[in-house]
């Protein structure tokens, strides 16, 4: 009997991938976890409100971001914690220096006997991949493991700001466009998402482009790549499609010649997902891939997902240095949405 051996690749491509599910309640049990990060969005603790309106008692691991930000909801998150869970864990993430947060927190989640329930609402995009990726690697892997994401209800700018900021940047090139944050401290690579593969003489990097220019400007001149894949977002809502074009015209895709160019849902996780196996398969072979994971939440899930199963590519992330507005990052709360990671477990 011959045994037919599947790629990594062939693997996650092959998999049923789960689509999101819309709840209007989190109901926790006595084990379960639900992983929370103390941002400063309103959507930062909707989880937790739901988990505490809907479950008797819960376990709780609030992510606390260094730099101090005074905007960020630790005390709102510590009162919701004291009044609905069983366990309530702190720790500490520095955006400056992230290095090996993932098997720290494996460490927390040692003696974690129920689902582990990811609210990647206000996480960081880098963190995102770090804790998925960790999850991934343990003796479990994710299987009990859900994300949760709550959709914000506005997502500034406006139409009209976004275009009159662009308009006079165009007029005026000594003018940055600021929407939500400044300047980069640095491109942030940490060990565990090093790419395992040879070093080869093309790289090719692939890029969410953001409402920060200065973000793939610092990509492109501290990575020098010899190839560019933009996988632009296209919002779901019919009244935000508009910023695809803005983001287009902010980073100046048009000028940079010979990109490759494709567009995903900043919401189906799976059109990125998809998207990105269809890139491996065409590059991966000889050129070097390097990804950085500047889109949407959804998105990194989809990139995290991607980065679970295919090691021999590499994540960066240009950290920002500022948020302009933290209390206008994004305004009020939407839906939110559960998806269940079980069947990416890795045999």
């Amino acid at each position: 009997m011959s045994v037919i051996l599947q790629t990594a690749q062939e693997k996650l491509a092959s998999l049923r991938k789960p689509s999101l599910y819309l709840i209007d309640e989190l109901k926790l049990t006595t084990n379960d976890w639900l992983i929370v990060c103390a941002g400063f969005e309103d959507r930062a603790i909707e989880s937790l409100k739901k988990a505490a309106g809907a479950s008797h008692s819960f376990n709780v691991m609030v992510i606390l971001y260094e730099p101090y930000m005074p905007e960020n909801k630790a005390h709102e998150i510590e009162e919701l914690c004291e009044a609905a869970a069983t366990t309530y864990l702190e720790v500490t993430y520095d955006r400056r220096n992230p290095l090996a947060f993932g098997e720290n927190l494996l460490q927390l989640l040692t003696n974690c006997y129920g689902r582990i329930f990811i609210d990647v609402s206000a996480m960081s995009r880098l963190l995102i991949i770090q804790t998925i990726v960790a999850l991934a690697g343990r003796a479990e892997q994710l299987c009990n493991c859900l994300v949760v994401y709550t959709e914000a209800k506005t997502y500034p700018p406006s139409q009209e700001q976004a275009e009159s900021e662009l308009e006079k940047s165009e007029k005026d090139p000594t003018m940055s466009v600021l929407f939500l944050s400044s300047g980069v401290f640095e491109i942030t690579v940490v060990p565990e998402l090093s790419s395992l593969a040879p070093a080869a003489s093309q790289t090719r990097l692939i890029v969410f482009p953001s409402l920060d220019s200065h973000q793939l400007i610092a990509l492109r001149n501290e990575l020098q790549p010899s190839r560019f894949t933009f996988i632009e977002g296209q919002p779901p809502s019919i009244n935000m499609q508009w910023r695809a074009e803005i983001v287009s015209r902010i980073n100046q895709l048009e000028t940079i010649r010979n990109a490759e160019r494709y567009t995903t849902s900043t919401l189906d996780y799976t059109e990125t997902l998809d998207c990105l196996l269809s890139i491996y398969s065409q590059h991966s072979i000889q050129e070097r891939l390097i990804i950085s994971p500047t889109g949407s939440k959804m998105q990194t899930v989809g990139v995290a997902i991607f980065r679970s199963f295919i090691e021999d590519v590499q994540i960066v992330y240009p950290t920002p240095q500022d948020f302009c507005t933290p209390d206008g990052y994004t305004i009020g709360v939407g839906c939110t949405y559960v998806l269940p990671l079980d069947p990416y477990k890795i045999d």
